[in-house]
């Protein structure tokens, strides 16, 4: 690939992740004038040529911060915006926030990884400690632990992000019906999510084994890929407070959580 003026560019692909709409329209204003320089940046699409390299996190957007739990962007070099940088971050940007700084930390941070594929960018070269790793701390109202039991990883990372959203960050995660109930022999949940397509436990018995719990779970949501009408009354004499069918409908889920607490 060149550039204008017929020089050899490298592109590279950042993932981004949060920001207000004013911001990224200013942050792809940048991208689309790093075409004129050695190195280019461009937001990374599904269709994009290469892998991503550089994950850009809007660390006060908490859907955002949560993409961190996503074992996909391990690999990648992590810039953050805002407070609270979790310790592997590469680089932390404050705010108020200035497109051009982040692009020469960027500059920065290949250059390092291009001399030693190894190395990491130092935030602060005067500075005596890490950065502190992120914590998702409860809101205020008091704990409220909340148990995730889906077999899709995907799933669990987008409630995690709709919980998240709603203030619930005590989360806990079971990818099979024996997870769940260890989990519930430890602790007790004021809210349970359960999916109805766990292959490795009769779905309905771990149901029953739910509202059997003590103390009682406050509030109880089924979702499955194929729940019906008469799967709907099933869960409301077993104590679910609903039972939706997956893709879970945005509004509807949102609504659920805010019931909830």
């Amino acid at each position: 690939m060149t550039n204008t003026s017929g020089a050899a560019v490298k592109r590279i692909f950042v993932k981004v992740f949060g920001f207000s709409d004013v911001e990224r329209h200013a942050l792809n204003t940048v991208f689309r004038l790093s075409e004129t320089r050695p190195t280019a940046y461009a937001l990374w699409v599904e269709s994009a040529p290469d892998a991503a390299e550089i994950a850009l996190i809007d660390g006060d957007n908490w859907e955002a911060a949560l993409e961190l739990a996503n074992p996909a962007h391990d690999n990648l070099k992590l810039i953050w915006v805002g407070d609270q940088a979790p310790a592997r971050a590469s680089l932390v940007v404050a705010r108020p926030l200035q497109w051009a700084a982040v692009i020469d930390g960027m500059d920065a941070l290949l250059a390092a990884t291009d001399a030693d594929p190894s190395a990491d960018l130092d935030n602060d070269s005067n500075a005596a400690t890490e950065p502190a790793p992120l914590e998702l701390r409860p809101p205020e109202r008091g704990a409220f632990a909340v148990l995730v039991a889906d077999a899709d990883s995907g799933a669990r990372l987008y409630l995690r992000a709709k919980l998240a959203s709603e203030g619930l960050m005590q989360v806990d995660e079971a990818s099979t019906g024996a997870q769940a109930l260890q989990l519930l022999e430890t602790r007790c949940y004021k809210l349970i999510i359960l999916d109805l397509d766990f292959p490795d436990t009769d779905s309905w018995q771990l149901v029953k084994q739910v509202g059997e719990s003590r103390p009682a779970v406050d509030f109880l949501l089924l979702t499955g890929s194929h729940v019906s009408r008469l799967d709907g009354v099933r869960g409301w004499f077993a104590g679910a407070r609903a039972c939706m069918r997956k893709p879970l409908h945005p509004g509807q889920l949102k609504q659920l959580l805010r019931n909830a607490h």
